[in-house]
């Protein structure tokens, strides 16, 4: 195993400004008008979440009921149109600056792999991990596997990469960026810890501007 600094990036109002689950429904209610019923699953869906009555997988699926219709090609062009455009300037600095100090760059989502992917494009993400979804005739699907790439998941999931990639984490050089204390099992990986545009007395804050 090798020791590197690694820096940990959370990726929905953390590198970007929105959050891309609603914004691939809109998305696909405007590349695929015909998913626009959807909104009905999502919103009863939504109720029974927060009645405890079905869990975070199932009512996060309903967001992504439009996916299955879509191509590589197309989820590319959501990345290229919606997503990337939508990083904070400061934050595709914080990235140029980590790689350049050596770090391995690694974004982690709770949002779909299957889109979240194209983050790879920028020059300084050496990785990323997500939610995953099943694939059926060579298309996603919006069945979750794996469970939830949210909390406890995150570092359950860093570690299994870092493992397979033969790389120990440099505790005192690496660091963690979320705006979610939800994210906390990531930061103890590392002893930098930045909350952005939040505040916590736990973490150090960022404000990066829009």
């Amino acid at each position: 195993m090798m020791e590197k600094k690694v820096a940990i990036f959370d990726v929905d109002k953390t590198l970007i400004r929105n959050d891309s689950m609603f914004q691939f429904v809109w998305y696909g209610i405007r590349k695929k008008p015909l998913t626009a019923f959807n909104l009905l699953a999502i919103g009863w869906k939504t109720a029974l979440y927060k009645l405890n009555l079905i869990s975070v997988e199932e009512v996060k699926a309903s967001f992504f009921y439009a996916i299955r219709f879509f191509s590589e090609a197309e989820l590319e062009e959501f990345y290229d149109s919606v997503l990337e455009p939508n990083l904070y300037g400061d934050a595709r600095k914080e990235l140029k600056r980590r790689k350049e100090s050596g770090c391995h760059v690694l974004l982690v989502t709770a949002s779909p792999h299957a889109y979240m992917k194209y983050f790879k494009k920028l020059p300084d993400v050496d990785e990323v991990i997500g939610t995953e979804l099943a694939c059926s005739n060579g298309r996603y699907t919006n069945r979750i596997v794996g469970g939830n790439c949210k909390g406890d998941e995150k570092a359950v999931r860093i570690h299994r990469y870092l493992q397979e990639a033969g790389i120990r984490i440099d505790y005192e050089h690496s660091a963690a960026y979320s705006d979610s204390l939800s994210d906390m099992p990531m930061f103890l990986l590392v002893k930098n810890r930045y909350l952005i545009n939040q505040y916590s007395p736990e973490l150090e804050e960022l404000r990066w501007k829009s």
